[in-house]
């Protein structure tokens, strides 16, 4: 393990003594703050800051180097000798472990960049009045920049919990926890451009509000059974009319178990037919072929009301192997991932390219883009269709993919100077 200090046990303290103890041998000595404070609490449990603080236990070790968690998680590694490449390294590495945050994505404007690094012997004012400023909010309980420490990891759902949840989800006002984000087009040069919006209850958001204890993904069987309810509850909130939801194009993941039943049949006699025609339906993949007769007779009705149809959650595996024409799907959407890059743009994507253009022009959706990767394996792949926290941030910034990239680089490429004015 990476050392950390003896005493005195105030890690803020102890990290001012430190800053003040080598204020008179600054040469070579760099100061680097991994915010992890700045994480949601899901990525924020302790196997995560495990691993951040593992991360550069190398570099303290040969760099006589020395490792402070502060009261919010925040690291501090300080180290002295020529360390700055393998530094940044590291630190590339912990934003990498990180880049699924949708906390750092929409990171608010003024705040601290995710990683800061201070070259002492030109910013060594800053950082002192820095550590003054975090022992002085550590001393008198002001503590602006903490937030609260991690709860114990939850303990996956066992069939035991089941009936408990689903009450509790049946119970509960879940309006608070709809959530929509866009499927956009992206072209050179322009900003995404919203298609439709998924609409969904977000699983995170009420796992903390109703079961912060439990992990209702753990199990997959468990959660369909979940994911059954939730279906009956959002088409209910879709029912009341109760926001603009229906004014607009969106899409709805549900299970095909629902799509007969009698609360979406009276949802949709309540809707126009130019209505239907704006409408998605996202099908997962294992629901599909768990009842593939089920799957047909509902797609055939639906399809004829003016429904289109999307096939959710592909990966690179499972690509290749679909026919989108012969299942009868509009669109399919492919899970971005590393692995999904790796494939795409390595030596051996010839399959895997052919597979994406098979699909056809316009019907791949390439989701979950989380890294700037995400554009380069959708260029590879020929997708038109994206969505993700990446692209909810360029829409939000009005900025097209090559401004967005460019933007971030600049702004991370000037860390230092960040760090000397603050």
């Amino acid at each position: 393990m990476p050392p950390h200090p003896a005493a005195p046990t105030n890690q803020e303290a102890a990290f001012l003594d430190y800053v003040e103890r080598i204020g008179k041998s600054r040469a070579e000595r760099w100061v680097t703050f991994v915010h992890l404070s700045q994480l949601s609490p899901a990525y924020r449990q302790p196997h995560h800051l495990r691993i951040a603080s593992a991360t550069f236990e190398l570099i303290i070790d040969k760099f006589e180097g020395t490792l402070f968690r502060l009261s919010n998680d925040d690291l501090v590694v300080c180290c002295k000798g020529d360390c700055e490449t393998m530094l940044n390294k590291a630190a590339e590495q912990v934003k990498a472990l990180f880049r699924k945050d949708a906390a750092l994505a929409c990171a608010k404007s003024g705040e601290a960049q995710f990683v800061e690094v201070f070259d002492v012997e030109h910013d060594y004012p800053a950082l002192l009045n820095y550590a003054q400023v975090l022992n002085e909010r550590r001393s008198a309980g002001m503590e602006s920049i903490a937030t609260k420490r991690s709860a114990p990891p939850p303990r996956p759902m066992q069939p035991s919990d089941l009936q408990a949840i689903m009450t509790a989800i049946a119970q509960a006002d879940l309006s608070g926890m709809i959530r929509r984000q866009p499927v956009c087009i992206l072209a050179q040069g322009q900003p995404p451009k919203p298609v439709f919006f998924e609409v969904f209850t977000s699983i995170e958001i009420l796992r903390q509000t109703l079961v912060p204890d439990i992990d209702i993904l753990a199990n997959r069987w468990l959660f369909q059974d979940l994911s059954r309810i939730l279906d009956k509850r959002l088409i209910a909130h879709l029912a009341r009319r109760d926001d603009d939801i229906m004014t607009r194009a969106f899409s709805l993941n549900l299970n095909v178990e629902t799509l007969m039943t009698a609360a979406f049949l009276d949802l949709d006699e309540a809707m126009s037919s130019a209505m239907r025609r704006t409408i998605v339906i996202e099908l997962q993949l294992h629901d599909v072929f768990a009842d593939i007769s089920a799957f047909q007779f509902a797609r055939e009705f639906l399809s004829g009301r003016g429904y289109r149809f999307c096939l959710d959650g592909l990966t690179h595996l499972t690509l290749p192997l679909i026919d989108r024409e012969r299942l009868g799907f509009d669109l399919v959407k492919v899970f971005w991932s590393p692995d999904l890059h790796a494939h795409a743009t390595g030596p051996k994507s010839a399959a895997l390219r052919e597979a994406a253009e098979s699909v056809g022009q316009g019907r791949l959706i390439l989701a979950r883009c989380d890294s700037e990767a995400a554009i380069e394996t959708g260029d590879a792949l020929g997708a038109l269709l994206y969505q993700g926290h990446l692209i909810d941030a360029m829409l939000n910034k009005k900025m097209s993919p090559e401004a967005f990239v460019r933007a971030k680089r600049e702004q991370e490429s000037r860390p230092q100077a960040a760090a000397g004015t603050r």
